[in-house]
């Protein structure tokens, strides 16, 4: 057998067995997913965790030279959480958490290490305490179309990113992004995106 047969056949192995762990973990896993390496996978009885037709989750170094020890991270984490992953979204060693509901739309690019939370995970009380009210501290955040989002860039609750905005690489997003527009820096500031990054029609 030759080095490209046995990289074939564990492709097609490898596919159909991450699919079926991750509906083992109760996700909705369309048969086109495509998983290159297995991501971890979590979604609490009550929650939803959907991945729409054609998305790409690349976990191995194999599928993606940035990635380093990180791997593909989907959580829906409490009762009545829902994470919706839109139609031919690809991402790389993303961590993507939901407490009340994070979705991304269809045509997404999600670079690697990027972390995306709809919660802030915990909550301060007296005696300088800290709660872990996930939910209590959560705001939905929503991803538009065809969006680029640039490697170990953060996106925090209650941010909503209009159609084709661009997140640039390390970026941290506290606010909302308009559509075609592009947030930059720590903490991120808007600008006009380039045309040049505009979709055309």
């Amino acid at each position: 057998m030759k080095p490209g047969d046995i990289l074939g056949f564990i492709l097609s192995v490898q596919h159909p067995l991450w699919r079926w762990y991750a509906r083992m973990r109760r996700a909705t896993v369309h048969d086109s997913v495509i998983m290159n390496g297995r991501p971890l996978v979590r979604c609490c009885r009550g929650a939803e965790l959907i991945l729409r037709a054609g998305v790409k989750i690349n976990t191995s170094v194999n599928s993606n030279p940035v990635i380093g020890r990180s791997r593909t991270s989907l959580c829906a984490m409490a009762p009545g959480a829902r994470l919706e992953i839109g139609d031919h979204v690809g991402m790389s060693a993303a961590c993507i958490c939901a407490a009340s509901s994070v979705t991304i739309g269809e045509h997404t690019i999600i670079g690697a290490d990027v972390l995306i939370t709809d919660t802030d995970f915990h909550r301060p009380l007296p005696g300088w305490r800290w709660s872990n009210d996930a939910v209590g501290a959560s705001k939905p955040v929503q991803i538009g179309r065809g969006c680029f989002i640039g490697a170990r860039a953060i996106i925090l609750k209650g941010v909503t990113l209009g159609d084709g905005a661009v997140v640039a690489a390390g970026a941290l997003v506290t606010r909302d992004v308009p559509a075609n527009h592009l947030a930059i820096g720590n903490p991120a500031t808007i600008k006009a995106l380039d045309p040049r990054w505009i979709h055309p029609g």
